[in-house]
């Protein structure tokens, strides 16, 4: 493959000595945490035990989200009246979260008769539609319930009326056309920009439903596994949700979630943010990826071992085979980038017919961390129909582009990094030019270099066991809470310690006066063998413990690195 080799650029935070220093002198904590708390918004002594210590009374009241109220007081009606209610979600793992989580959360307050559905991700795309409603209500549904989905459904929300079946909204995406018409509608996208529940997932949003419902959160390993999944930034209360979440995850070990952890070779009780999004969440994933979701569902709600251990490895197949089609779509896409691709392009287009829809947003995700544009790649099915998914990074605003370009498509939706769009196959080149247009616009005519934000400028001598103990205490990391990324300037190249490990990481050992940490940069195996290593350098990195044979070390997970100045 030759993509476009990224280089970073450096943005080293700004530190604020005195209130660092007060900080400190306040909670007892390591220089270099208080400056981590400073920079993730925990400036007093009580902020900074809240954000080292969550808490279940930290999240916030569910009825401070509009629509609460009026959602309970229908769904009250619907136990007393012992009517049926169908939870309807969605194929990717928030969905499926959120609907196990309301499955339980419904049951738990009293009702009897719930059922669920979903859409088949290839034949009907995504959301509740109107031939959705229709079958309820062949099948006697008195109330519809949505979960991270509906916000658009103006059609089937009209179709529920004309039939007599009341419907709730639950959801999490933008609302770009106002409300459907609907009995509640709780989306956090209504309230206040600064309200703490703002950026829940749908299962984070059905999580405070059910808690609404019955007074107390349950279920919270289930909410963690939506919130890790979905992406959502892990800041305010989804980094409690998922703190909280992965304990529980630990403690009661869920049987479908333990088994499908098992398949993927782990444990549930060192269950982490990072093994949720690289391998449980991918498998729960692939079902509905490649045909029907129903089974991740099934998994979450399951009690039986044989059945739970028999989804669990059907699950585990299908990823297999979702990788596979994922590394063919992208080799192709590749290929095809080696013929046409321009360094002052801003953007990425790409459409065939043969592509699986269901994968290509995954190989988007790669090709736009891999040339640092925002992607769209579109599946062309036989009728001349293209199903796109457009994912960017965080300079770039995708649901602002897509905006831009609507004339050209049938429908579009999602958020500001990941969105899903349809248009017709002879759209696709006006479509390209004026999406180029609208990234040109954007991100300028400049070289596209991506920021790597650098946290803390630090000495090797001060990254001892101790601090890195402490530095745990700020987990869960991931998106919106990055793990921290310290730079060390003027560090040395121990002679002959730098080899390649497993084809294609880069491992060696670094000495700062009297320490030395050892050191791996995985991918950097190109890099190494194409400009080799200087022997001073500057790194960026992120230090972590390491324990092998029972002993733990430091170690220095490599970002980025640059010959050191003089």
């Amino acid at each position: 493959m030759s993509a476009p080799r990224i280089r970073h650029r450096w943005t080293i935070a700004d530190t604020d000595r005195a209130r660092t220093r007060a900080l400190v002198e306040a909670t007892g904590l390591p220089h270099i945490i208080a400056q981590l708390l400073l920079q993730r918004g925990a400036a007093t002594a009580d902020a900074a035990r809240r954000y080292l210590q969550p808490a279940v009374a930290h999240l916030s009241d569910p009825f401070s989200l509009t629509g609460m109220r009026a959602a309970v007081e229908r769904i009250t009606q619907a136990r007393d009246r012992d009517e049926h209610v169908l939870i309807f979600g969605d194929y990717d793992v928030d969905g499926v979260a959120a609907a196990a989580l309301l499955i339980n959360g419904l049951k738990r307050f009293g009702l009897q008769r719930v059922t669920h559905g979903m859409p088949m991700r290839l034949t009907e795309g995504y959301g509740l539609n109107a031939d959705h409603v229709a079958v309820a209500r062949a099948e006697g549904v008195n109330l519809i319930i949505t979960v991270d989905n509906g916000i658009s459904a103006h059609e089937a929300a009209r179709r529920a009326k004309d039939l007599g079946i009341d419907l709730i909204i639950t959801d999490h995406h933008a609302i770009e056309e106002g409300l459907p018409e609907a009995c509640a509608v709780i989306n956090p996208k209504q309230d206040a920009p600064d309200h703490p529940a703002r950026n829940l997932c749908g299962a984070g949003v059905a999580f405070k439903l059910s808690t609404a419902l019955n007074g107390t959160p349950n279920d919270l390993d289930i909410a963690a596994l939506g919130t890790v999944a979905d992406i959502v930034p892990l800041t305010g209360e989804n980094r409690i949700i998922v703190a909280l979440g992965l304990r529980h995850m630990a403690r009661y070990e869920r049987l479908g979630l333990a088994k499908l952890a098992a398949e993927a070779g782990l444990s549930l009780r060192d269950i982490s943010s990072e093994k949720i999004g690289f391998q449980l969440g991918p498998r729960l994933n692939a079902a509905g990826r490649l045909d029907d979701g129903r089974a991740a569902l099934q998994l979450l709600l399951s009690d039986c071992p044989i059945e739970a251990g028999r989804i669990a490895a059907a699950l585990n197949e299908a990823n297999e085979e979702r990788r596979s089609i994922e590394r063919e779509i992208f080799e192709s896409a590749v290929e095809e980038l080696d013929a046409c691709f321009e360094p002052r392009q801003r953007s990425i287009v790409l459409a065939r017919r043969g592509w699986h829809v269901g994968v290509i947003g995954i190989v988007a995700s790669r090709i736009n961390a891999e040339y640092n544009r925002p992607v769209v790649l579109i599946s062309v099915d036989e009728n001349g129909v293209g199903r796109g998914s457009a994912r960017s990074g965080p300079d770039f605003d995708m649901m602002a582009a897509l905006t831009e370009c609507q004339e050209y498509l049938e429908r579009f939706g999602g958020h500001r990094s990941a969105a899903g769009l349809t248009l017709a196959e002879d759209a696709v080149t006006v479509f390209r030019s004026a999406f180029e247009a609208a990234a040109l616009r954007q991100l300028g005519a400049g070289e596209l270099l991506p920021e790597l934000a650098v946290d803390v400028v630090a000495s090797f001598s001060q990254l001892d066991g101790a601090l890195l103990k402490t530095l745990e205490q700020l987990e869960p990391f991931g998106h919106g809470n990055p793990a921290p990324v310290f730079c060390s300037a003027g560090v040395e190249l121990v002679p002959q310690s730098a080899r390649i490990i497993k084809d294609n990481h880069l491992r060696m050992a670094l000495r700062q006066g009297d320490v030395v940490f050892s050191a791996i940069g995985f991918f950097m195996a190109e890099r190494y063998f194409t400009e080799g290593l200087p022997s001073r350098l500057d790194i960026a990195y992120t230090p972590q413990l390491n324990t092998y044979r029972n002993e733990t070390s430091v170690q220095l997970l490599l970002k980025d690195y640059r010959p050191a100045e003089d």
